[in-house]
């Protein structure tokens, strides 16, 4: 397993119209929930490699450090974004020259 793990979620679904298509509307935007914990995601179970649970101490556990966000449609859109100050150990939002505290 990967020292720092990248997940990337496919929030759009795709759409058979060819219409659609021609305009940049080529699906929408799932809206779905997704329940993903900041801290202690456990991966142990999913990985086959007995070397690599040993390598790791038993356990392989991820804490999330950042998010991008994506606010708009499949044509364009607004991307933002969360990050965790490791120093502080507080939460920013980041929106183009702008940063605040969450």
């Amino acid at each position: 397993m990967p020292k720092l793990l990248i997940l990337t979620l496919k929030r759009f679904k795709a759409s058979k119209s060819r219409i659609g298509s021609l305009f940049g509307l080529s699906g929408g935007k799932l809206d779905t929930l997704v329940d993903f914990p900041l801290e202690g995601l456990d991966l142990t179970d999913f990985v086959l490699s007995e070397a690599q649970k040993t390598q790791n101490k038993g356990k392989l556990i991820y804490d999330c450090f950042g998010v991008s966000n994506h606010m708009g449609g499949t044509g364009g859109g607004h991307y933002t974004a969360f990050a965790k100050n490791p120093i502080k150990n507080e939460w920013y939002n980041f929106d183009d020259s702008h940063c605040s505290p969450v």
